[in-house]
């Protein structure tokens, strides 16, 4: 599992985003690779694997993988029989891998446990069965509605958290008795609404223009939340209210770019100035005016996104409040958004035990950017989408991040090389009064980085050092005791230099097994101690290095100080087999 570039993603808590959220988080476990020398030579290979449910093979699932930073499209393979697959061909890299069988699902993770591979890797993907809703959409004498779109759409994720993934929104039509059924659901809370044009601009329906009727027979506001787990059935009857809906229209003001000819309005209905359910139509460059209909009374966040090239244009959102009427002239501009670019060094060690050593490779290492989702209030909430980035480092080690909305963002590294570890990020100041480097140098990894619209950030460096250690064992309890759910384990810097070193805290889930593995270690003294989480609470490197989580970094170092367990690890040394004291909260 040292490989397995589980370790450090990020959270993103949004609707939709263009780049991130195509790929749905996955929970694998890829086959460690031998650390081999990094050859010049760039070579195909393949990622191969298996697709399983509840440990039987999935024989009608296809699989998808997406190299990062290409604009070339998905490879897709169909499993065998066996559920196996292999993608052949491949360029080296860093690669998303996605299932999809009819009626099934990857099973829910947080994305800061997505799995990311590189070619040579052998993997095992679960799915589990989708839920289901299903019921009749009848009239107000009860005779059924024949043709009408039925939308169910997640408003929550297993974890209670806004929708940040691909199929959060389904729509199907009734048939002939006024039956709906949609089925392949991930886990999570969902409405479910009859008529209006649903979650696009596109189609066209007899029902287009009315507002949409919420289950049982609602508006929005008193909805039913119907609660899926996986796998799960349930039945609801819509009863029709055939309520007028108004529309919102206005124009959007875009460079024209005759190769890319559309221009998408996103309409995101808020409650209690959160986020909600959204909706999105389109505009032609060559043309003006945009249009909604079937648009409910309520209030709602509006922007337009336009992406004539590699770089994308957005708008400032607009709230607009409809009530009893339609909403017209709204005029959105498009602009740049931010960009962050920078480099990744890598700094060798001259140690004899770190010789001959695999250096992480510039093709399969993974630069992130996050923006924070606290920095939101309900009086001005931020556009849900492009507040997160990736990049991997062209041949050089130069990275660009791109397509960033306004906000404060945090940085996280991904990469292959047992035996390097993140050093630090830096960003370069203007202070052109120092002569010293460092003292030009802002640490980005204990600080937030603030960006506003058209933002060009330039110098930021990522440096990787060789010389890294690794920490594995076993926690043990006592014969009759039964291990705690969701035990973590935590590793805190024990020199007082470092104490103030966000990359030199790190944490661990353990196995069933109460096995665990802490990996890309800094050589030095740390204290270590086990804790428990909260059912639903996230913890991983990444959010406990956040800038905002000083407060827990100090309470967990203060709880390792009182444990008394120190471990010196030295430079490339694997520190294995060690027997771990449970010591809980």
């Amino acid at each position: 599992m040292s490989l397995d570039m589980r370790v450090h993603a990020f959270v993103t808590v949004a609707l939709i985003a263009a780049t991130v959220w195509l790929a749905q988080p996955v929970r694998a476990q890829p086959k460690p690779k031998p650390e081999v020398p990094e050859t010049a030579a760039a070579k195909l290979g393949s990622i191969k694997g298996r697709v399983l449910v509840d440990g039987q093979a999935v024989n009608n699932a296809s699989i998808s993988a997406w190299r990062l930073n290409s604009t070339a499209p998905p490879r897709g393979v169909p499993t065998n029989d066996s559920g196996d697959f292999e993608i052949k061909g491949l360029e080296p890299g860093v690669y998303r891998l996605r299932p999809a069988a009819p009626g099934y699902v990857a099973p829910p993770a947080d994305v800061n446990e997505e799995t990311y591979y590189r070619v040579g890797d052998s993997v095992m993907l679960s799915m589990i069965k989708g839920g289901v809703i299903t019921g009749k959409v009848l009239t107000a004498n009860d005779e059924p509605l024949v043709a009408v779109k039925v939308r169910a759409m997640m408003i929550r994720d297993i974890n209670g958290k806004p929708p940040v993934t691909e199929g959060s929104s389904v729509d199907r039509f009734t048939d002939d008795r006024g039956i709906y059924r949609i089925f392949g659901l991930l886990p999570g809370t969902y409405l479910v609404a009859a008529g209006g044009r649903g979650s696009n601009g596109y189609s066209m329906n007899a029902y287009d223009n009315d507002a949409p009727t919420y289950a049982p027979s609602s508006t929005r506001d008193t909805a039913v939340e119907i609660s899926l787990s996986g796998g799960e059935e349930k039945a609801i009857d819509i009863h029709y209210r055939a309520d007028v809906g108004h529309s919102v229209s206005g124009n959007v003001i875009a460079p024209v770019n005759p190769n890319t000819p559309w221009i998408t309005i996103n309409m995101v209905r808020l409650i209690g100035g959160a986020p909600d359910i959204r909706f999105a139509t389109s505009q032609n460059v060559g043309t003006k005016g945009f249009e909604f209909h079937g648009v409910g009374d309520g209030e709602y966040l509006i922007w337009a996104q336009y992406a004539p090239n590699a770089e994308t244009l957005l708008s400032d959102p607009k709230r607009i409040t409809v009530k009893g009427a339609d909403v017209t002239g709204i005029e959105l501009t498009t602009r740049p958004l931010a960009t962050v670019t920078g480099e990744l060094l890598l700094e060798e060690s001259k140690l004899e035990v770190c010789k001959e050593k695999r250096r992480p490779a510039f093709d399969e290492t993974l630069v992130a950017i996050q923006r924070s989702p606290k920095q939101a209030t309900k009086d001005q909430p931020q556009v849900p989408l492009y507040g997160s980035a990736q990049a991997v480092p062209d041949r050089t080690g130069n990275f660009a991040l791109r397509n960033l909305g306004a906000g404060q963002y945090s940085f996280d590294v991904r990469y292959f090389g047992r035996y390097w570890y993140l050093e630090s990020i830096t960003q370069k100041t203007s202070n052109a009064g120092s002569r010293d480097a460092t003292a030009n140098e802002m640490d980005a990894a204990r600080s937030w980085l603030q960006l506003k619209a058209g933002d060009r950030l330039t110098g930021l460096r990522v440096r990787l050092a060789e010389g890294a250690a690794s920490f594995s064992g076993q926690i043990e309890i006592a014969k009759d005791e039964q291990p705690p759910a969701r035990l973590m384990l935590y590793l805190v810097p024990a020199e007082k230099e470092s104490g103030d070193d966000v990359l030199r805290f790190f944490v661990a889930r353990a196995d069933a097994d109460l096995s665990f593995l802490i990996d890309h270690v800094p050589p030095g003294r740390y204290r270590a101690i086990t804790k428990t989480t909260a059912e639903g609470e996230l913890m991983g490197n990444a959010m406990l290095r956040l800038p905002d989580a000083a407060a827990t970094r100090a309470k967990i170092k203060r709880e390792a100080e009182a444990a008394k367990i120190e471990i010196e690890l030295k430079p490339c040394q694997n520190l294995s087999e060690y027997k771990m004291p449970l010591k809980s909260n």
